[in-house]
């Protein structure tokens, strides 16, 4: 199996491929695309639009190495966690409007014609999204993959697209851990923090993992693996660098203008660079010359002031936060802290010492890895197309949208509950009614239901600005899984009633179930006229 595997991530992004040779994986290099040694393995997740409208755009290191890397309405970086967050604000270059899909796709297009240009075509190709995302992110993310990846060669067959979230990912990259381990990943990276518990399968053969797979915890085998709990935020090692731009300016005054666009991309770029050094030694300097006063001013930071600005800013109460929900969805599950022995960490924002040492203190019991930070996710995709798959459940709850006639509002009747496991066994049974007279259908409106637990941290996008905030109250919002250009629900499905509905009894007999490719199917029978209006009708993909 050819098979390629890419880690879009927020700040960079890692392509793998299995190497037929050594039966390991091994990371593609680009020339002009990925960063400069030690970090060749990355590809800044960059888009530089030349011509919106012809499709024109620059990726990756190349838009670093020629100087517009710096703030500017044709640059766009953070991509992933834009798409993630659903940020509403949507600029126009050249008649057109560049959304967070537009540049994504244009990115993973020039990543497409970097691997044919390297005659590289793929029979597989897996893609790994965060645990957090919305059914939004993953439906964009498959559809606009089939498109630009379909093969330029007529005697080349469609690569098949396969999509992993990153945490499982991640646990299947660090495949010296022991069959049956519970395993605790940490990825924190440029814009995300997702945790998630896995246990890896009883085979001590690897090669076989996935070769017998059910689908119910009661159908247990050696070769299955287990997704346990979930959890995720958007924060990032961006955030760190510019809570360092700001603190600095903030405690000095030499910079005449504090806002000048040049000045705060350069401040942006040193400071990452003083947060890197920081993970190796005590104490980084770098020098920044003030163009608007035409002097060189030395910054000076510490590792004690780095912790001390992390500590102000809620960096670590976000972490604490992460872990013990993820800690209290184990317990429900049956699992205690003390049980969790191999913890991996994974991403750019593990390299600082505090959060290392913050992970070992919490898990005082258990064995920290550390050693693939970067390419965990991409290698351990790849174990996907050597035969290993996945015992998973749904990260999102789901319900239907319905009209309460006596409150006169809507209202959401759940169906799916996290942690449902699938495919289903049985269906979920509903009986609808018209909610007016002579009613010509029934439309059906799924969506999910997002719910944090009293004391979480909520961590919100706000334009270029992550806000966070601390002791909310428990609150539970329905997102539906399609919307209009004015954000109202569209419905999944329709049932057309011949003859027209009254609301003053049970009209339709619904079942939803779950496929073993998570998706969700709508059985609906008319109880009037005994009508089978639809059979396992497929809706939407499911996380």
């Amino acid at each position: 199996m050819n098979a390629i595997a890419i880690d879009f991530g927020s700040s960079n992004t890692v392509i793998a491929r299995w190497n037929i040779a050594s039966n390991q994986p091994e990371t593609i290099n680009f020339e002009n695309l990925n960063r400069p040694a030690p970090l060749n393995c990355l590809v800044p997740s960059l888009v530089y639009v030349h011509n919106a409208r012809a499709e024109i755009v620059e990726i990756g290191q190349r838009i670093i190495d020629r100087g517009k890397d710096r703030p500017q309405p044709r640059l766009f970086d953070q991509i992933k966690r834009r798409l993630v967050a659903n940020v509403n604000y949507v600029p126009k270059l050249d008649g057109v409007k560049v959304t967070p899909e537009w540049v994504g796709k244009q990115f993973l297009r020039e990543l497409s014609k970097e691997l044919r240009s390297q005659q590289i075509f793929a029979s597989e190709i897996i893609l790994t999204a965060p645990v957090q995302s919305y059914e939004k992110y993953l439906r964009w993310l498959e559809e606009c993959s089939a498109e630009i990846f379909a093969p330029n060669l007529p005697t080349l067959q469609m690569p098949r697209i396969r999509i992993l979230d990153e945490p499982t990912a991640a646990a299947l990259g660090y495949e010296a851990i022991a069959p049956s381990a519970l395993v605790l990943v940490i990825d924190f990276g440029g814009g995300t923090l997702d945790l998630s518990l896995v246990r890896l399968p009883k085979s001590e053969n690897i090669a076989k993992w996935g070769e017998q797979i059910g689908v119910n915890r009661s159908e247990w085998t050696e070769h299955k693996a287990e997704a346990i709990a979930k959890t995720g935020y958007s924060i990032g090692g961006e955030d760190i660098d510019r809570w360092l731009v700001q603190d600095y300016l903030e405690s000095r005054e030499e910079i005449a203008d504090k806002n000048t666009v040049s000045n705060l991309s350069i401040l942006k770029f040193l400071m990452e660079r003083i947060k890197i050094t920081l993970s190796e030694t005590e104490i980084a300097s770098e020098i920044f010359f003030d163009l608007t006063k035409q002097s060189a001013i030395e910054i000076n930071y510490t590792r004690q002031q780095l912790e001390k600005l992390l500590e102000e800013r809620g960096f670590y109460r976000v972490l604490q936060s992460a872990i013990d929900e993820l800690i209290n969805r184990s317990f429900n599950k049956g699992i205690l802290k003390g049980d969790i022995k191999h913890i991996l960490l994974v991403g750019g924002c593990t390299l600082i010492p505090s959060v290392r040492s913050f992970v070992e203190d919490y898990f005082k019991m258990g064995k920290v890895y550390s050693h693939k930070p970067f390419e965990a996710i991409a290698h351990g995709a790849l174990m996907l197309s050597q035969g290993v798959s996945l015992q998973d459940y749904l990260f999102h709850s789901y319900a239907i949208r319905y009209w309460d006639r006596s409150a006169e509002q809507w209202k959401y009747q759940q169906l799916f509950r996290r942690g449902q496991v699938y495919p289903t066994r049985r269906p979920v049974e509903l009986l609808l009614r018209a909610t007016q007279p002579n009613q010509s259908e029934i439309a059906l409106t799924i969506g999910e239901l997002e719910s944090r637990p009293t004391g979480a941290a909520e961590v919100s996008f706000i334009g270029d600005q992550i806000v966070m905030q601390f002791d909310q109250k428990a609150k539970e919002t329905f997102q539906p899984l399609q919307s209009d250009a004015n954000g109202e629900g569209i419905p999944q499905a329709i049932a057309l009633l011949d003859p027209l509905g009254q609301p003053n009894c049970d009209r339709l007999k619904v079942l939803f179930s779950i496929s073993d490719k998570r998706e969700l199917l709508v059985t609906a029978i008319d109880l009037l006229s005994h009508r089978q209006l639809l059979t396992d009708h497929p809706v939407a993909k499911l996380t």
